[in-house]
């Protein structure tokens, strides 16, 4: 990945003192709590919790728990743009803070043993244990806490400094085991929530290697679990730290039970599916409606219960799929082109045909919460838009207020004869017609002609009755499907016309959105804005969102800011999936209670050898 640009125009700075570091009595300080909130409600959990709700402090330990992965991996640091990082790298690190799945923004102690939040939220102070360490006996001090966030700010991630960084004004160790951020833009509510996540790296560990390099060297942490073994691209095993530090936090109690963890990695997903009905892994999210449906019939193991198959319905923030447009692209600056390309997908036989009846139709950026924009706009959300609707395009402008927005349907026969009506008087308003059966500009006769990028081979099928339809238009879309370095670079370097990806669900949004869908980053390549958008409004709407004071000022600034984005024509939504179907060898425990988010397999569940026909060893 490249290096992101340094922050101009803030001062970065620590201060040191000595071995026996006195804390500045100039220094404003706060009183300590164990938790803080995004809105300034009372968290959950009160400071003297013993553990989370949904564990089983008692849980055993011991047992490896096998997950079959897809694709490969060339890189152990997950926080540089370069290589394709493997995956639970997050069980070797620990943070100041941690979330419980139990509510959202919200943060309590970790490596912090209490926190100091002003009350204009201008600044935080961490005030860290002072029996936290790394797993080589390193204590943990404000040093590496330092030497962590300036690391990521001047070579992580670009995002990091989008999000983060840009209102940071300065990160000043006060003494050993003190650290405090100063911030620039104190409306910016998430932001004390979000610094105390990030893992904290050893700088004594890193201050001779080169920390923007890929790297198969296990690197030093701090968290539950070190890295044990690992067989480049094919599998990692990381093992519970003996004796870690944190074992009797109420934050770690009952959680991260097994002895073992091992990834193992399979480049292709039909193998996958086989080598877990062959008993080579212990778990399996089973994201392939067709799988799910006819690849677990008449199973011995599924007959007699040695293998579970369940479906929960979902009640997370879900993430939704679909084609990206590069706007980046000319011919995709036309929304006309766009709202006419959307046309084209027909959800509903594709539901019936290839999906086996599965899947919700993705309308919304923020589906399956209470954040998504449904009918016509009123209360606060309306004056949101009226306020900016000067500056909105006469596209949305003209039918924001006054039509509710929906994607285009069918009856799931696979007929699209009113679509492609549709789609044909977009494109001719917006200079393409049909010759001889191919869609070309009418003023240059050029064809219309893009790539459908994808990188999951399970949507294959979906993408090719898009194709096919689109063929029935004149247009000749070619699907390429791309995996590993390279996929990760064509996103990294925006190298795609149409680019299938997975829209994450950040819950509550925050500074995210200025990073997905900022005019600031359209340019700098490693950011997440795919599509290159660059508007006012929609940058105006995402600082509404982050900049709310309160939970619902935050729901109607984002069902602003998704009414918005539906209208702009960004991608070809495909869909989201309101369940949750697993497959697991019958070989866990659980606690009786789940936790509102998620469902805790790798952190809450444990290893129960009483089915023995269900151990590895006997599949």
């Amino acid at each position: 990945m490249m290096a992101a640009p340094r922050l101009l125009g803030a001062c970065f700075c620590m201060v040191l003192t000595g071995e026996a570091l006195a804390q500045d009595a100039s220094v404003e300080r706060g009183e300590p709590v164990h938790a803080i909130t995004q809105y300034g409600d009372p968290p959950l959990y009160p400071a003297d919790f013993p553990h989370w709700n949904y564990v089983n402090p008692d849980a055993p330990r011991g047992g490896t728990l096998v997950v079959g992965a897809f694709g490969s991996f060339d890189s152990l640091n997950n926080n540089i743009m370069q290589g394709d990082p493997v995956q639970g790298l997050a069980l070797i690190y620990a943070s100041l803070t941690s979330a419980s799945a139990d509510e959202v923004a919200v943060q309590y102690a970790e490596i912090a043993e209490s926190i100091e939040l002003a009350e204009d939220r201008s600044w935080i102070i961490y005030n860290l244990r002072q029996d936290a360490y790394f797993h080589d006996g390193h204590p943990i001090t404000a040093e590496d806490v330092v030497w962590t966030h300036e690391t990521f700010r001047d070579q992580g991630r670009p995002f990091y400094q989008t999000r983060f960084y840009n209102e940071i004004g300065s990160i000043e160790a006060l003494d050993e085991h003190t650290v405090r951020f100063t911030f620039t833009n104190t409306s910016n509510r998430s932001l004390p929530l979000a610094i105390g996540s990030f893992p904290i790296l050893p700088k004594h560990y890193w201050e001779d290697r080169t920390f923007d390099d890929p790297t198969l060297e296990p690197p030093l942490g701090s968290g539950p679990y070190r890295i044990e073994d690992v067989d480049p691209g094919r599998s990692i095993t990381y093992v519970r730290v003996d004796d870690f530090w944190g074992d009797d936090l109420p934050v770690y109690r009952g959680i991260y039970n097994f002895e073992r963890v091992t990834y193992q990695y399979y480049r292709d997903n039909t193998v996958r599916y086989e080598a877990f009905k062959g008993g080579e892994f212990d778990f399996l999210s089973v994201t392939d409606p067709q799988e799910w449906s006819t690849g677990f019939e008449d199973l011995d193991p599924v007959e007699d219960g040695t293998l579970v198959l369940e479906i929960i319905p979902s009640t997370d923030p879900e993430g939704s799929s679909g084609f990206i447009f590069n706007l980046r692209r000319d011919f995709l600056e036309d929304p006309r082109v766009r709202e006419a390309l959307v046309q084209f997908y027909d959800f509903e036989t594709a539901r019936r045909q290839i999906h086996h009846g599965f899947f919700q139709r993705a309308v919304s950026h923020f589906p399956n919460t209470e954040l998504e924009a449904t009918g016509l706009p009123e209360g606060e959300e309306l004056a949101i838009l009226e306020s900016l609707q000067d500056q909105m395009p006469d596209h949305i402008r003209e039918r924001i207020f006054t039509e509710e927005f929906s994607l285009p349907a069918t009856d799931g026969s696979g007929n699209i004869r009113a679509n492609l009506r549709t789609a044909t008087r977009l494109l001719r308003e917006a200079g393409w017609e049909v010759r001889e059966g191919v869609l070309v500009n009418g003023e240059t006769g050029e064809p219309m002609e893009f790539e459908l990028v994808y990188g999951s081979p399970t949507i294959e099928p979906t993408v090719l009755g898009l194709v096919r339809n689109l063929e029935r238009g004149g247009i000749r879309a070619v699907p390429r499907f791309v995996d590993g370095a390279a996929w990760q670079n064509r996103i990294y370097q925006y190298d795609y016309d149409l680019m299938f990806g997975f829209n994450t669900p950040f819950y509550p949004p925050g500074a995210a959105l200025r990073e997905g869908y900022g005019s600031a980053v359209a340019d700098i390549p490693g950011n997440f804005n795919l599509s290159g958008i660059k508007d006012p409004v929609l940058d105006a709407l995402a600082e509404h969102v982050i900049n709310a004071d309160s939970w619902e000022a935050m729901v109607q600034a984002s069902r602003a800011f998704d009414r918005y984005l539906q209208w702009s024509y960004l991608s070809i939504p495909f869909y989201y999936d309101d369940s949750t179907r697993i497959a697991y060898w019958d070989i866990f425990a659980r606690p009786e209670t789940r936790p509102r988010f998620g469902l805790g397999v790798l952190t809450t569940w444990w290893f129960d050898d009483s089915n023995t026909a269900a151990l590895r060893e006997n599949r």
